[in-house]
C-alpha cells in the first residue's frame, strides 16, 4: 500500500472515531488512541474511573464507529482505567482525544 492510500485510511478512521465520540465523552475520558497492528484497526480508551455509564458510552462509540466501516472491517478496543500518568504514544498511533490534566 503506499503511503498517500496509508493516509488517506488513517484520516478517514481518525475522522470517523471522533464522529462517533460526540457528545459520549464525559470528564472521566482521560484519552482515547487509534493504532493499527497486522489485525486491525485498534482503539484504547483511558478511563480515570470505572463507571458503569462511561463504560457503556465506549460500547455506543464502538457500534457507532463500526456502523461508519465496511464488512471486512476487523477493530478491536480496550478500556484501561486508572488514574497514573497517560503513556507516551508511538509515532504512528494517533490520539482522538486527550483531556487537559496538570498535576501538583
Amino acid at each position: 500500500m503506499n503511503t498517500g492510500t496509508e493516509l488517506k485510511d488513517w484520516n478517514f478512521q481518525v475522522l470517523m472515531l471522533m464522529q462517533s465520540m460526540l457528545g459520549a465523552i464525559t470528564p472521566n475520558f482521560r484519552m482515547v488512541v487509534l493504532s493499527r497492528d497486522e489485525d486491525g484497526w485498534l482503539i484504547k480508551f483511558y478511563l480515570q474511573d470505572d463507571v458503569g455509564e462511561d463504560v457503556e458510552e465506549v460500547d455506543d462509540i464502538i457500534c457507532q464507529y463500526s456502523a461508519y466501516q465496511d464488512s471486512g472491517f476487523k477493530c478491536k478496543w480496550t478500556i484501561v482505567i486508572g488514574g497514573d500518568e497517560l503513556p507516551l504514544v508511538a509515532q504512528a498511533d494517533r490520539v482522538a482525544y486527550r483531556r487537559k490534566e496538570i498535576f501538583d
